[in-house]
């Protein structure tokens, strides 16, 4: 594992008593818990939410895309609402001005 900004800026400096550890996709991998670390939350893409108690586990997470806010990540669904919520409003507004320029040349 390569120490990159991510994870200083997440998990800060790697402390001079913890091994860097490949942990890989190991299910039997036990992070152990660092007394002197500060638990940092962390949250994925879907908004998971998951506290790590050492720099290793940290460093691990951040690397899989893990990260300090949740607002990090895009949320697709947001956007299309707002984008659906203008369509609608600016297709009834356009529906109304048209009926009401009807009923004025009646």
């Amino acid at each position: 594992m390569e120490i990159t900004k991510d994870i200083i800026d997440s998990c800060g400096e790697k402390p001079e008593s913890t091994e860097l550890v490949d942990v890989g996709n190991d299910p039997n991998f036990i992070f152990e818990n660092d007394p002197l670390f500060e638990a940092v939350i962390l949250y994925d893409t879907e908004g998971n939410v998951i506290n790590v108690n050492s720099w290793l586990e940290c460093a691990h997470y951040v690397t899989g895309g893990w990260s300090l806010s949740v607002d990090a990540f895009i949320n697709e669904e947001r956007y299309l609402f707002i984008l659906l919520l203008a369509f609608s409003s600016i297709g009834y507004l356009i529906k109304k001005y048209i009926k009401n320029k009807e009923i004025v040349f009646e």
